[in-house]
């Protein structure tokens, strides 16, 4: 696998993760589980770092 190819699957795991993240932390919101729901919201932060970080090297 060339590091193109590389670069855009890891982009659309990171996409995908974030996303479930955000979801996962909303639901966690909505049980009042503030502290999963902290740590949702900081993977999917972390994610969209990645995300920028590795649109940089393509």
């Amino acid at each position: 696998m060339d590091k193109r190819k590389a670069l855009r699957l890891l982009s659309i795991l990171s996409g995908l993760i974030g996303l479930s993240a955000v979801a996962i932390g909303v639901i966690a919101l909505d049980k009042k589980e503030y502290v999963i729901a902290i740590g949702m919201m900081f993977v999917a932060v972390w994610q969209v770092y990645n995300l920028i970080t590795w649109k940089r090297y393509r």
